[in-house]
């Protein structure tokens, strides 16, 4: 009888197994989302909306505990955190935003997508959730902004989580920029498949497996955006003054991490960022790339964990 049980069980999960092989490859963007829901939900966040000042701002929560802000990076969206959101939620109340421009969040050709216009847009955000105060924690474009938030707003951040954040002289410096300068090429900007096998390159520190489903739903989003992320692009590179020319001696207390192959914005910017915000902890995780998240979300947010442990036990 056991046997019989065991053989069946056996027989079910290879008609499963099968059954999601073929939806991967059949109905690509209808497993992708299948997979987004159920990572969402594994770090108990939920899709919500918040109108503000005329804006609707897309958002994932979930969590009990100190409010924490999470900010993607360019052309990424609020989804970038959830592989690294099922380490926090336990401990903190995890919001991962959409910022203008990008995800489910609008898009107006017209719109000012600078950081300092981002900071405005994420501080609308933070007053129509009712905050005084939060931690704040973003990748890449998306560090650049909060970093850039807690320079005006400092009575508002409690804390900066800094993950190979666009921020710094070094960013506008890159080989990345001068080729794009040189040449109109951005690997973040896709809209074939070879382009995107090349974009995973420059974003992986080491190669990662990812579903064709998810893969066909990355390169479906990236075309349709293709034209105006290029058309922000150049508006916002040529709107961002490196943070360093603008602050020093910042306060806010900051974990500030990059991943030691990180061929989007060089390793060497947390220094600069480092002297930008004297009371920082620096970590450079290795064999990791641009965004530490997804590539070892449980190594990065053990990093987290006890930063924020050492701030409690701070005087």
């Amino acid at each position: 009888m056991i046997k019989k049980l065991f053989v069946g069980l056996i027989a079910l999960l290879v008609v499963l197994l099968g059954m999601a092989t073929a939806m991967n490859r059949l109905a690509p963007m209808t497993t992708a989302e299948l997979l987004r829901d159920i990572s969402r939900r594994a770090a108990g966040l939920n899709a919500k909306t918040l109108a503000v000042q005329g804006k609707a701002f897309p958002y994932l929560a979930g969590g009990t505990g100190e409010p924490l802000i999470l900010v993607h990076g360019f052309t990424a969206n609020k989804d970038a955190w959830s592989s690294i959101a099922r380490y926090l939620t336990p401990k903190y109340t995890v919001y991962a935003l959409d910022l203008p421009g990008f995800g489910d969040a609008s898009r107006d050709l017209n719109g000012d997508y600078s950081a300092d216009a981002q900071v405005e847009n994420l501080h609308a955000l933070i007053k129509g959730l009712g905050f005084t105060t939060a931690h704040f924690g973003g990748s890449s474009m998306g560090g650049g902004v909060v970093a850039r938030y807690a320079a005006k707003y400092p009575n508002e951040v409690a804390s900066l989580w800094l993950l190979d954040a666009a921020a710094t002289q070094e960013s506008a410096d890159s080989a990345l920029m001068k080729n794009y300068v040189a040449t109109g090429e951005f690997p973040l900007l896709v809209r074939t498949q070879d382009e995107q096998t090349k974009q995973m390159e420059m974003l992986f520190g080491k190669p990662k497996f990812i579903p064709y489903s998810v893969a066909y739903y990355f390169l479906e989003n990236s075309k349709k955006d293709y034209v105006f992320h290029g058309t922000i692009l150049k508006k916002m590179i040529a709107d961002n003054a490196p943070i360093e020319s603008r602050f020093s001696n910042l306060q806010t207390p900051s974990l500030i991490v990059t991943g030691e192959q990180d061929r989007i914005v060089p390793p060497a910017s947390v220094k600069t960022l480092a002297k930008v915000f004297p009371k920082s902890h620096v970590i450079v995780m290795s064999g990791v790339g641009h965004i530490p998240m997804t590539e070892d979300p449980k190594a990065a947010a053990e990093d987290y964990l006890a930063f924020r442990a050492s701030l409690s036990k701070a005087p």
